[in-house]
């Protein structure tokens, strides 16, 4: 009874991490397609709006797509519950290890003092940003081991909630990264 746990559990670890890795390469693939100085994202008329207004360029994009990628991943992973917890904040901080890293390529040519300490801020709210997706997905992985034991119908109203919440809240926080990245570390 105990090995078969474990190996359901080793499968699905497997599983999702087989997932995450292919859709990290996918979105570093994106990444590099889109920063190519050949195709800039001006010359697609659809997104000429969105360019100018909200500074979509290629890397602002780039980000957004790999970000949002982890966020459902991560609240999938949430959902089940013999997944182990530090297992889903591993997919959910590698996200963020691409910001300190595009920080320090922008640090390495000479700036102005006044751009460098706009960015290094830029970079402190983008992880006072995570540390509050951090302790959402604490509590909303606390909320679902509590309801473990209910009756069915009542985890799926409890886990609707939950997933309808945790989508409106990471599409406004997506918002509010966005804004960040454009306005201070970019």
């Amino acid at each position: 009874m105990i090995s078969g746990f474990f190996d359901t559990l080793l499968q699905i670890i497997a599983l999702l991490s087989a997932f995450f890795l292919i859709v990290l390469l996918l979105l570093t693939g994106i990444r590099y397609f889109l920063s190519k100085d050949e195709v800039p994202l001006e010359k697609i008329q659809r997104y000429q709006l969105w360019h100018n207004r909200y500074q979509f360029d290629a890397e602002v994009t780039a980000f957004l797509v790999v970000i949002t990628a982890t966020l459902l991943v991560c609240l999938s992973a949430v959902q089940i519950t013999a997944i182990p917890f530090q297992f889903t904040l591993l997919m959910f901080w590698s996200s963020w290890l691409f910001h300190p890293f595009s920080y320090w390529k922008k640090t390495r040519t000479p700036q102005k003092l006044k751009k460098e300490i706009m960015q290094l801020l830029g970079l402190v709210l983008i992880t006072a940003l995570y540390f509050a997706g951090y302790f959402a997905l604490k509590s909303m992985y606390l909320v679902l081991v509590q309801v473990a034991e209910a009756p069915w119908h009542i985890q799926l109203g409890v886990r609707s909630y939950l997933i309808i919440c945790s989508l409106l809240v990471a599409s406004g926080a997506l918002i509010v990264w966005q804004r960040i990245y454009a306005n201070l570390l970019k």
